[in-house]
């Protein structure tokens, strides 16, 4: 078999087609589960949008008989509204054909010479790698790849998995912690979207996030969430045959203190969700705030998503705050991921 690598066709739904079955294999292979994209929300997934620009290369095997596999994918997001001096590498690999080269050809064929043309100096990338793997350990796959780019760690995540659905019982017992010291604060859920009346107020707390994620040394500058940008993102996940769920924590003057998304494919076929950001502004924290908008997130799941087995959430290592609230919730370490950041000499 000859392999090669060329543009990824986002125009041929057979290209999509091969891309989503390596995605789905190296979900179930990471984390147990999958999503089903059809081609139609895949390639509008791949698209452009107003805040980045991506270029999208396939790893393609070409069998004796002329068939053609698609056993890799390779992208770059180049950023437009800040970062403008990033350029953020995805890369995989299906894992029956791991360790045969592919990751080294993409990084060399594709992503190698897109970055130069971008002209940007700063490259960041993720990896994973197991549990008790040693971030540091050269050997590792990710970390050989990174080495490729000259690429240094910058932080290491945990990835957490549950098991769904939650028995009731244990949600009802955290919410009962939760009351013991949420006092006057409440909290409101959305599905979907954000009320037109909530989203300059929604766009602060989506900032501060950025602000407040506890990346290390990973260097990144935080987004300026305008409705808007919100609403793009919004419409983006619809194409997409995405969901959210969405809770905030309201004070008792009425602002919003803190939230909790849960983005899950609606498709017949997907297993897999992602408990996604957690916030609780600096001033209002202590309240078991996140404790409260994580039970009420995962209260509404077995309602609006019956279909999925399990869902899965990274927490960087120096942040045990919200890694006890995952672990009284059942989350239990399923890998570890790895930040990869640079200024390589391409």
């Amino acid at each position: 078999m000859n392999l090669t690598v060329r543009p990824l066709d986002l125009a041929s739904d057979a290209d999509i087609a091969q891309v989503n079955a390596l995605d789905e294999a190296c979900d179930r292979a990471l984390f147990g589960g999958e999503e089903r994209f059809t081609v139609a929300q895949s390639r509008a997934r791949l698209q452009p949008s107003p805040y980045w620009e991506r270029g999208h290369w396939a790893a393609v095997l070409e069998s004796l008989e002329g068939g053609e596999s698609i056993v890799g994918y390779a992208a770059i997001t180049v950023p437009l509204a800040e970062n403008l001096d990033q350029v953020f590498v995805d890369l995989s690999v299906h894992p029956a054909h791991r360790g045969g080269g592919i990751g080294t050809a993409l990084v060399r064929e594709a992503l190698v010479p897109a970055i130069r043309e971008t002209g940007r100096p700063v490259v960041a990338a993720w990896g994973s790698i197991p549990a008790d793997g040693d971030p540091d350990d050269p050997q590792l796959p990710a970390n050989r790849l990174a080495s490729t780019f000259g690429l240094a760690r910058k932080n290491v995540a945990v990835c957490r998995v549950l098991d769904l659905p939650l028995r009731p019982e244990l949600l009802d017992e955290l919410a009962a912690q939760a009351a013991e010291k949420i006092g006057e604060y409440r909290v409101l859920a959305f599905e979907d979207e954000i009320p037109e009346e909530h989203l300059a107020a929604y766009g602060v707390l989506l900032h501060q996030l950025d602000l407040d994620d506890p990346d290390e040394d990973l260097e990144y500058e935080a987004a300026d969430y305008t409705p808007e940008r919100i609403r793009i993102a919004e419409q983006r996940r619809r194409d997409a045959g995405t969901r959210e769920i969405i809770a905030v924590a309201v004070a008792p003057d009425g602002s919003f203190a803190g939230n909790s998304v849960v983005d899950f494919h609606a498709g017949e076929g997907t297993t897999l969700g992602w408990q996604e950001n957690t916030l609780v502004m600096p001033e209002h924290r202590g309240h078991r705030l996140g404790l409260a908008l994580k039970v009420a997130t995962h209260r509404r799941l077995a309602a609006e998503a019956p279909h999925l087995d399990r869902i899965a959430t990274w927490n960087s290592h120096v942040n045990p705050w919200m890694i006890a609230i995952n672990e009284q919730l059942g989350y239990r370490i399923s890998h570890r991921e790895v930040a990869f950041q640079g200024r390589p000499a391409l």
